[in-house]
């Protein structure tokens, strides 16, 4: 607000502190729709995980399928870790002159582009890291069959 009085323009005074906000909501929404994403992303890991413990059930190798599983559940915990140091930042034009108040206030809006597709990148990983345990599980054969001692042919009749 301080630097905002070098500015005489009373309508570039106030399309900078809208265009602050602006990047701010923006900055909290998105936050918001990561959050939201993981938690979603957890959902299905959970399901895959119940898939795993009726695999190991069964006696099937599930190795390769927890390896897997454990680095989902560190590139969540990376994405989550991404998720809540966005959130603690805030986005304000560093206003020096009024001849340089677009770059001022576009480079506020750079920093926080950069730093949402940072994030992004984090939650993309993330999900594909889930994807892959999946994949891994579905090449185990056998998990959901029902399990019986002495599997008779059927036979039939003519």
């Amino acid at each position: 607000k301080n630097k905002l009085e070098k500015i005489k323009d009373e309508r570039k005074k106030q399309a900078v502190e809208r265009i602050d906000k602006a990047l701010d909501a923006l900055n909290d929404k998105m936050v918001r729709h990561y959050d939201a994403v993981l938690d979603q992303i957890e959902k299905v890991l959970d399901r895959v995980d119940a898939r795993i413990a009726k695999a190991e059930e069964r006696g099937l190798d599930v190795s390769a399928v927890k390896t897997a599983e454990e680095a989902a559940k560190r590139a969540i915990t990376s994405a989550r870790e991404a998720v809540r140091t966005q959130a603690g930042k805030t986005y304000t034009a560093a206003v020096n002159t009024e001849g340089t108040l677009k770059r001022d206030v576009g480079g506020a809006r750079q920093a926080l582009h950069a730093d949402l597709k940072k994030v992004e990148a984090a939650v993309k990983a993330a999900r594909e890291a889930v994807r892959k345990v999946a994949a891994v599980l579905a090449q185990i054969s056998r998990i959901d069959e029902p399990s019986s001692p002495s599997s008779t042919p059927p036979t039939t009749s003519q």
